[in-house]
């Protein structure tokens, strides 16, 4: 068995952050699978984990995500988290509008249903349209800016889970991603992409790290020494980015010779392999030669879906091994177990399709799944429990029970997430405990308690309760001769009633 690697480790190779890799330790991101990424194991508070699982799980999350009658798959929330943090929180391109941004996919997403971090950079409102619509600057230059600028932004944060991993390879790292920013200096054709492009270099460039010193006897003291003089003086140069990235490199060229990397055996050196970075250099281009040497290119040899046999279909619908594709690497093809994919019994309706009255939500009413997600199923999840708010009386505070409906149980995952002190009595937040408002009688939140649920207090928005000018009368209190029948002649009412006025009701 091969040793574990670090969830830094892991980062790396998936340029996806650790925290988003927990994430994927406890949820399924794609509807209607409940595929998790599995834990090798735990040291402390450490996450470690099987490379192969790490390199499978990322390709199927690559693969075309579920999606109902053509509409577009759902991002979780911790995708978003994701690429929100990649970009520093502001839009990717100009650096601003935090408040505005949202989720854009490289590839449309009608096309490709493909919600992978890798697909989705974060843009302000304005950019995310006009990179759609291709409305700043011609639309495939724009397009070749933004998908090779979303290369050096994820780069970047491999370099620091790098850093965070093994202070030897650091720097070959960060002088790639400086090769990689420089190459984008070259492409980049507006004002905006320029500013973008030197803001992450300068985030590089201050990364560099001082390389480790060698002993004198050490075939590579010469050239170590040189580097790393090269190093300091790069580190501390005032010249412009661009000529600072020329002069990284040039290091990185040293640095490749000096450590003995070499060009990959399967991407020749270009990082990418199948639309993707390279699953042996992880784009990096270069690798140590004793790892080249143990590349064996046929594991990356395409060959037919050994569950669809090439034809991409299967029951009606594309394969769930190769998504359609008919074919895959032979590495990948090792990995699937045919037996996975026979039809057995629910375990939770056992074959009968209903569940407690209802459509078994497993299964779909089927009675039957397959075996790798049936296995997937904790069957004590759906075990029937006394429901913990209202301990089983099915009535809770005179009326029935807001969790289980008044049936007193609830299946155990329901249980699970029963929130208890959201049910725990905290003081009004608009009477602030007084239970009258604006002299009106009863506060119409607590209903004259001076209390409510907490889980009921943070939905009350007190800006509807703040008292305005009638609409009808315009604060005069009449309309001729009468009170106004809007206000009663008061002048103002609260805003949430002013709100639903319609002057069609008055005519």
């Amino acid at each position: 068995m091969t040793k574990p690697i670090s969830e830094f480790e892991a980062a790396a190779m998936t340029a996806m952050s650790p925290d988003l890799l927990r994430w994927f330790t406890k949820y399924a991101p794609k509807s209607g699978i409940k595929r998790k990424l599995k834990v090798a194991e735990k040291r402390n508070e450490a996450y470690f984990f099987d490379a192969e699982e790490v390199v499978s799980f990322d390709q199927w999350l690559k693969l075309p995500w579920p999606n109902k009658d053509g509409k577009r798959p759902g991002i979780p929330k911790a995708i978003r988290e994701e690429i929100r943090v990649e970009a520093g929180g502001e839009c990717a391109i100009c650096n601003k509008h935090e408040d505005t941004c949202e989720a854009a996919h490289i590839d449309p997403v009608s096309q490709s249903f493909n919600n992978h971090p890798e697909n989705l950079i974060w843009l302000c409102a304005n950019h995310h349209t006009a990179y759609d619509k291709g409305l700043f600057g011609p639309a495939k230059t724009e397009e070749d800016f933004i998908v090779g600028f979303k290369v050096v932004l994820r780069r970047y944060r491999v370099m620091l889970w790098k850093m965070q991993h093994e202070a030897s390879h650091v720097l070959f790292s960060v002088l790639d991603n400086c090769d990689q920013l420089q190459k984008q200096f070259a492409a980049a054709t507006t004002p905006e992409q320029v500013s973008a492009v030197q803001a992450l270099a300068e985030k590089t460039l201050n990364k560099l790290p001082t390389l480790a010193a060698v002993s004198k006897a050490d075939p590579n003291y010469t050239n170590v020494k040189a580097l790393s003089k090269g190093i300091d003086a790069l580190k501390v140069s005032k010249g412009s980015v661009p000529k600072r990235l020329m002069a990284a490199q040039s290091l990185r060229t040293e640095y490749a010779a000096t450590f003995g990397f070499v060009v990959c055996p399967l991407c020749n050196g270009t990082g990418h392999h199948d639309h993707g970075d390279c699953p042996v250099c992880h784009g990096d281009r270069e690798i140590d030669e004793q790892v080249a040497e143990r590349v064996d290119l046929a594991d990356f040899d395409k060959i037919d879906c050994p569950l669809c046999e090439g034809s991409g279909r299967r029951n009606g619908d594309d394969c769930p091994a190769c998504a359609g594709g008919q074919k895959m690497d032979r590495r990948d093809a090792s990995y699937i177990d045919l037996r996975d994919f026979d039809l057995v019994d629910c375990p939770v309706c056992e074959g009968k399709g209903e569940f407690r009255g209802m459509t078994c939500r497993e299964c779909g009413g089927e009675g039957e799944l397959e075996r790798q997600h049936a296995g997937r199923i904790d069957a004590a999840e759906y075990k029937v429990v006394t429901c913990p708010l209202c301990k089983g009386h099915g009535q809770y505070d005179g009326r029935d029970c807001p969790e289980c409906s008044g049936n007193g149980d609830l299946l155990a995952r329901e249980a699970a997430m029963v929130e208890l002190d959201s049910y725990d009595k905290v003081r009004c937040p608009l009477c602030r405990g007084k239970g009258q408002h604006n002299f009106f009688g009863d506060c119409p939140v607590c209903g004259g308690e001076g209390s409510i649920e907490k889980r009921q207090s943070a939905s009350v928005d007190l800006r509807a309760y703040e008292l305005v000018k009638c609409p009808r009368c315009s604060g005069k209190g009449s309309r001729g001769e009468y009170d106004c029948a809007v206000c009663g002649g008061e002048r103002k009412i609260e805003r949430r009633h002013a709100d639903d006025y319609d002057p069609r009701e008055f005519d």
